[in-house]
C-alpha cells in the first residue's frame, strides 16, 4: 500500500485492514484470488476531460458508461491512456489506480451502487493488496464528491 493511500486514511481517521492476494493483472481476477465478490471490489478508472483527469470509482464487475459521465460533465470524456496513468500515480505500480484517487488531488466521481454494499475493497496501488473498509467509513469522505449511477454490467467475451 502506498504512503498516499495510508496517510489518507489515517487524516480521515477511517479503520482499515489490509487483504493480501495474488498478484493479478485485472480487477476481476483480483477478487477472484481475494475470494471476495466482484462487486465490493472497487475499481479507478482514469478518464480525461478536456481540462483536467477524472477518476470514477466503480465496482469491479461494472463498466463506466461514459456517455452517462458526459451528460453530468460539460465536456467531453474519454478514458485516460496509460502514461497518463503512470505520471498520475507514479508511486503506485504500473498500471494500478488505486481506490482512492482523491489522495492524489485527482477529482473523483463514484457510482451509487458502491454504497449499497456493507463492506468494500479498494485496490492498494500495487496489484498485491487490498484496503477493506467498512462502507459506513468510506461514505463519510466520498459523500460530498460528485455520484451517480454511471455503472452498467461487464460484457464478457
Amino acid at each position: 500500500m502506498t504512503h498516499k493511500v495510508e496517510q489518507y486514511l489515517d487524516q480521515h481517521h477511517i479503520p482499515y485492514d489490509i487483504v493480501d492476494h495474488a498478484p493479478v493483472a485485472t480487477s476481476m481476477q483480483t477478487a477472484r484470488a481475494a475470494h471476495i465478490p466482484a462487486k465490493q471490489l472497487v475499481k479507478g478508472v482514469l478518464l480525461q476531460g478536456n481540462e483536467s483527469l477524472i477518476a470514477a470509482l466503480i465496482s469491479a464487475d461494472q463498466e463506466v458508461r461514459l456517455g452517462r459521465l458526459n451528460l453530468d460533465y460539460a465536456e467531453r470524456i474519454h478514458l485516460a491512456d496509460e502514461a497518463a496513468v503512470r505520471h498520475t500515480f507514479s508511486d503506485c505500480d504500473p498500471g494500478a489506480v488505486p481506490g482512492l484517487p482523491m489522495a492524489w488531488g485527482v477529482e473523483t466521481i463514484w457510482d451509487e451502487d458502491l454504497l449499497a454494499q456493507p463492506d468494500i475493497y479498494l485496490e492498494a496501488g500495487d496489484h498485491r493488496r487490498l484496503i477493506h473498509v467498512e462502507t459506513r467509513f468510506l461514505n463519510e469522505i466520498l459523500g460530498h464528491m460528485p455520484h451517480c449511477h454511471f455503472g452498467m454490467p461487464r460484457r464478457t467475451h
